[in-house]
């Protein structure tokens, strides 16, 4: 397996509804968390694993995202913008950053969502499996709140369900995925569509796996999710948990 880092697609254009009380309608992913934006503390996490090339996948306060990253001077790494005209949702935006990507396989995620993630151990767990697609999850001991994964012992994904009431511990999504480079051409797809339930769920079957990580994640899309990340995120400090 190549040692390069592969490229990053990050999804940065969401309308953060349910955020705008915190942030007067300004772009969610840009949310200070002791005085640096959400973003800019992702993708230093990345870029001190060794990514060198983001993709940020913006829509709704995109001018906001590019004023903020393209006007700082990094040497390690590159910034580049995947502009979206229209709404294209969270699988359309991917599947539009992806036409940026150079490299074989590339990551992908949330840019509201902070995961602990040894990425390279996730690269290198999607390169041995021959995966297609390979989705970070974790064990959420109550998932009342989010949709779940059922995974099979070889690490293959085998079904997606959704919300459960009274559901006991489960797999969730942490928004981080590894894709190859064609992972589109697996699925007919619209230009618009979700990632999550229009193209996992069809993924099955196709050389798409699970890599599990034991870390929390952070979700700022609530005000009260985004009053827990600035008590805890901002005591990360290299590759340690919180």
């Amino acid at each position: 397996m190549s040692e390069t880092f592969p490229d990053v697609v990050i999804l940065a254009g969401g309308l953060g509804k349910r955020l705008q009380s915190v942030t007067g309608g300004r772009q969610k992913v840009l949310a200070q968390i002791n005085g640096r934006p959400f973003l800019e503390i992702l993708i230093d996490y990345i870029a001190s694993q060794g990514g060198r090339r983001f993709i940020l996948c913006v829509g709704h306060g995109g001018h906001e995202v590019a004023a903020h990253f393209l006007h700082k001077h990094h040497n390690d790494r590159e910034i580049v913008l995947s502009v979206e005209e229209s709404p294209l949702g969270t699988g359309g935006a991917i599947k539009e950053g992806a036409r940026h990507v150079k490299t074989g396989r590339f990551l992908a995620m949330n840019g509201d969502c902070f995961c602990v993630i040894d990425y390279r151990r996730l690269i290198k767990f999607h390169h041995e499996h021959r995966s297609k697609a390979t989705l970070a999850v974790t064990l959420m001991p109550e998932p009342q709140d989010y949709g779940t994964i059922e995974v099979a012992k070889t690490g293959a994904i085998e079904a997606f369900k959704e919300k459960q009431p009274l559901a006991a511990a489960a797999f969730i999504n942490t928004g981080t995925y590894c894709f190859d480079r064609d992972i589109f051409s697996l699925v007919d797809t619209p230009d618009k569509f979700s990632i999550e339930y229009d193209f996992f769920p069809h993924l099955v079957g196709k050389g798409f796996y699970a890599f599990e990580v034991e870390n929390r994640f952070i979700d700022i899309g609530t005000p009260e999710r985004y009053s827990w990340a600035q008590q805890h995120l901002g005591t990360l400090r290299g590759d340690h948990g919180f």
